[in-house]
């Protein structure tokens, strides 16, 4: 049995119309994965947005929190309180000398 083989045959008129195509093809899938590049970016841009303002909120009132505790802590226990910053005072004021 004989086969038969199919054989290409490129005319040297089909080249630059080929290469045009394959520009234009080139320059498509370019705009698409720059697009969806872009996409993906601004997804991840806005969730880390959203998580940065959710901890800065968290932090917030955390702080406010503490500040809240201690103030209520001086007020109940001022010579306790006073006593407390002289040491750190001159715990401070002798590391400092070194």
């Amino acid at each position: 049995m004989a086969t038969k083989k199919n054989i290409v045959t490129l005319k040297s008129d089909d080249i630059p119309a080929q290469l045009d195509t394959l520009r234009a093809d080139m320059a498509l899938l370019t705009e698409m994965i720059k697009s969806q590049a872009t996409a993906k970016v601004n997804e991840k841009t806005s969730t880390a947005k959203a998580i940065a303002s959710e901890k800065t909120d968290e932090v917030v009132m955390r702080y406010e929190e503490i500040t809240s505790k201690a103030e209520s802590s001086i007020k109940e226990n001022p010579l306790t309180s006073i006593a407390i910053a002289i040491g750190a005072g001159i715990v401070l004021g002798a590391l400092t000398r070194r």
